[in-house]
């Protein structure tokens, strides 16, 4: 394929595997190596607390596996995507990609069958076309478990494995899921981007519940979007999960984000957590681990963030979570109480914003962390909602961003409220599902009530909206 970027995933153990089928090889190892690649393409991590968990090297299908995930997100970063120009709203504004990847395995014979399920999953995730082969491992230290126990410490009680983030919707699920009536072990994947510190704020909602795996990203990234980055926890979530012998695994997300319904294809919205997705990599789980039943769910599927956050009962962790994906343009930033501060300007903001100010919590604007609340700080007089600058593309987060995301999402909010389901389901056919049609109709009230809120101290607001969406007099208010 023109333009093919191919990839090796080597194990830092010393394979001495052919690289003449690729053009890069990418290296993973252990955090304690000290290893040399050339241009630097190496990714580390604990391999320790798996091992730790284990009670010696984890099962060939699961190093394999999570090794996999972790070159996966290697090949993600280091291809640069580009522009394509478009401008109408049904087009993708970035470039789809063609990355092969080749990754050796013990057990050769469980792995290919797979192939084409994992093409199908990353290349949906990602919105790239990615292909795998797999081919048989000839390093002598990659082989077949021979089933052999070692020593482990006593292991955590748990029935499930849930992921933990530091964000909104993980920590509504720390407690949504004990609510009914489970206990998990947690699992965290410090991959930095301040994720390590994030998750530490909440030591005592665990009791030593977790376990947070480290990665070290020791390569240059020419790409931001990162839209594999969820294979890579749910890898680590599976590994958990077998260590333990536990079948469930718990990934909340909230179903806005989830489905991302309310925006147009055009948009770079994130899949990682797609029910779509979902459904392929549990089938993936089927055929590798065949005596198991590992299943990934989202016990968000259906909730609001408004309702996710009603799960939370101590308002005081809220401003400890971090929803925003770009911490580095806000350079870590915390406020004196060590809370983390939000751009406010991506569509996960958008959101956040949304949940938070329409929760039971009564979050008030000060206290919404965030370095820019254009809702409620922006005058919107100065701007024309209907000739607002396309985005710049290389960029998830700026003021263009925002506006353009508000639009979006106002656009589709009031369709939800004036359309009748038919009419919806022309161009949002998932909304046939009366589950998925309540929370888009929970949603838009929501949008409308957050408009409301903060209209209250910025009347350009509610004269944007209303101008925006040519409504009548009250007609705003009827909406909420």
């Amino acid at each position: 394929m023109k333009g093919t970027k191919r990839f090796l995933i080597k194990s830092g153990t010393g394979s001495n595997l052919s690289e003449a089928d690729s053009d890069y090889t990418i290296v993973v190892d252990d955090y304690r190596t000290e290893t040399e690649t050339e241009d630097g393409r190496l990714i580390k991590y604990k391999k320790e607390v798996l091992n730790d968990l284990f009670g010696q090297s984890p099962p060939p299908a699961v190093t394999a596996l999570v090794e996999l995930a972790l070159g996966t997100y290697v090949a993600d970063r280091l291809v640069k995507r580009g522009p394509t120009g478009a401008k109408d709203d049904g087009e993708e504004m970035l470039k789809s990609r063609q990355i092969q990847i080749l990754h050796p395995v013990a057990d050769v014979e469980k792995w290919r069958p797979i192939e084409p399920e994992l093409n199908h999953a990353i290349s949906f995730i990602s919105r790239d076309n990615f292909q795998y082969r797999f081919i048989d491992a000839i390093d002598e230290n990659q082989s077949i478990d021979d089933g052999a126990d070692g020593y482990r410490d006593q292991l955590p009680e748990a029935d499930s494995v849930a992921l933990f983030s530091g964000g909104l919707d993980s920590l509504g699920g720390r407690f949504h899921l004990a609510e009914d009536g489970y206990n998990p072990h947690f699992v965290s994947v410090d991959h930095g981007r301040n994720v390590g510190h994030l998750v530490r704020n909440f030591d005592h909602l665990f009791d030593g519940d977790l376990t947070s795996i480290g990665v070290d990203e020791e390569f240059y990234a020419y790409e931001d979007t990162q839209f594999t980055r969820s294979f890579m926890y749910f890898a680590f979530a599976a590994a958990v999960a077998v260590a333990l012998d536990v079948d469930d695994i718990f990934v909340p997300e909230n179903g806005v984000l989830s489905r991302f319904s309310s925006l147009e294809s055009g948009w770079t919205t994130t899949r990682t957590v797609h029910p779509l997705f979902v459904k392929s990599l549990n089938r993936i789980f089927d055929d590798l681990f065949p005596d198991r039943k590992l299943k990934i769910s989202n016990p968000f599927l259906d909730y609001t963030k408004k309702e996710v956050v009603d799960c939370i009962p101590n308002k005081a962790d809220i401003f400890f979570t971090r929803t925003c994906p770009h911490p580095r343009e806000l350079s870590q930033g915390k406020d004196a109480s060590g809370h983390p501060y939000n751009c406010g300007e991506c569509i996960p903001c958008l959101i956040r914003i949304i949940g938070l100010v329409n929760s039971e919590h009564k979050i008030q604007p000060d206290e919404l962390m965030l370095d820019k609340n254009h809702l409620l700080d922006f005058d919107f007089s100065k701007v024309n909602a209907e000739n607002i600058a396309q985005p710049n593309q290389s960029r998830q987060s700026s003021l263009s961003v925002f506006l353009l995301g508000l639009n979006a999402h106002l656009s589709f909010a009031y369709r939800i409220q004036t359309s009748t389901q038919g009419e919806l389901v022309s161009s949002n056919p998932e909304l046939l599902d009366p589950d998925i049609l309540g929370l888009y109709e929970r949603f838009s009230r929501e949008i409308f009530q957050t408009v409301e809120f903060f209209a209250a101290d910025n009347p350009t607001l509610e004269n944007y909206v209303t101008e925006f969406l040519s409504l009548e007099d009250e007609e705003l208010a009827n909406l909420c």
